[in-house]
């Protein structure tokens, strides 16, 4: 196992990746170029980073004596999602190292924690109040006002939130808050979508281009970048990163989301200490990609400089757009098409992406709303 305290993993050694799914496969193959060896921890044994790596452990994130005996044959382990319980690298981190550590884990999985994170580096969120019960819930709507968002305060998998938009909603939450304390937050209307992907090492810290977002309801349809937005927004955004880059005790590629309203205030959404989908975008835009990034922080070697190489957009592909996307795929030459190795038990309709690059990006833009493929999802909306 190595030592903490030289902070670095050399090539010959063996990195332990918590994570399954194109993202946890795209950084198993970078870190065997690197030298490395790698073990995968996961509940799916035909999922494609268990594929990739030289071994793997299955088994649930419950299961102490599994992930025990992962984390003892890794000289480091890192996290490719979220959505991992603080507790569980806690409880690795006596037998492997951890560059990531626990401390974001547990700031971003509670909501008091994160919205005090954010307090003290002074940046705007949405206006919220803790909700007990169903009286607490009568009494706070007046401060935060309508429409409002119940959320509960653990975040995690599985986890529900309901959307308030009148008082006779209120009602509904009855059964809704038995099942412990909620934030009560403003739902704030928004005309755009930022996401800021940062990677942190030891000693230095990289900013990728800015991307804007268009979603539907919380599945990610589009990412362009890099985005186009007035200089002092595009300061004020920087400035948050480099706050929250200093703050957190942290060390790997990390993402920071953003609202924006059509009065030109700036909310920050969230911190996720992850590899992200969208961040796949970089694959084209940048001279580097996020999974290199990740991978030269945690191993504890220099980051290379981010230069922004040309403007693309990354498209999703769902499983029921399959037929115009083969269309595409014979027509296009400047697309990049990657299908994700899905295993029977995956239920994400997402099953790939493809890149978009090599024009100016109103271009780009016209030949994605010119398939029509993506149409139902309103694409072009964000570039209006």
């Amino acid at each position: 196992m190595s030592s903490e305290s030289n902070h670095v993993l050399y090539p010959g050694k063996t990195l332990g990746i918590i994570g399954s799914g194109f993202s946890g496969a795209r950084l198993a193959q970078t870190a065997q170029r690197s030298g490395f060896q790698v073990g995968v921890y996961g509940s799916q044994p035909g999922d494609a980073a268990m594929k990739q790596a030289n071994f793997g452990v299955i088994g649930i994130l419950t299961d102490k004596d599994k992930l025990k005996e992962f984390a003892q044959e890794c000289d480091a382990v890192t996290y490719v999602g979220s959505h991992i319980d603080a507790a569980v690298i806690e409880y690795i981190s006596q037998f492997s190292w951890v560059p990531q550590g626990k401390e974001t884990l547990e700031v971003i999985q509670d909501r008091l924690l994160e919205r005090a994170f954010f307090d003290q580096i002074n940046v705007n969120i949405a206006p919220y109040v803790t909700v007990i019960g169903l009286d607490d819930l009568y009494q706070s709507i007046d401060s935060i006002g309508y429409p409002a968002v119940l959320k509960p305060i653990q975040r995690g998998l599985g986890e529900r939130s309901m959307l308030i938009n009148k008082q006779s909603d209120i009602t509904k939450a009855a059964d809704f808050l038995e099942t412990g304390t909620y934030v009560l937050e403003s739902y704030i209307p928004h005309a755009h979508e930022y996401s800021l992907v940062i990677a942190k090492g030891y000693k230095d810290t990289q900013t990728f281009p800015l991307m804007e977002l268009n979603l539907d309801g919380t599945k990610l349809i589009e990412a362009v970048a890099p985005a186009d937005l007035s200089d002092d927004v595009l300061a004020e955004i920087m400035r948050i990163g480099s706050s929250v880059a200093q703050q957190l005790q942290y060390v790997g590629v990390f993402e920071i989301g953003f609202y924006l309203t059509d009065t030109g205030t700036l909310y920050v959404k969230g911190v996720t200490p992850a590899l992200t989908i969208q961040g796949a975008l970089f694959d084209q835009t940048s001279n580097v990609d996020q999974y290199e990034q990740h991978l030269r922080a945690i191993i504890g070697v220099s980051l290379r400089p981010i230069k922004t190489l040309q403007p693309a957009i990354m498209m999703t592909i769902q499983s029921n757009q399959m037929d115009g996307i083969r269309t595409q795929w014979l027509l296009k030459d400047n697309w990049q098409f990657t299908f994700y190795q899905q295993t029977p038990e995956s239920r994400s309709t997402t099953v790939g992406h493809v890149l978009i690059a090599g024009l100016p990006l109103d271009k780009l833009q016209l030949q994605v709303d010119n398939t029509e493929v993506w149409d139902s999802f309103g694409v072009s909306d964000q570039q209006k």
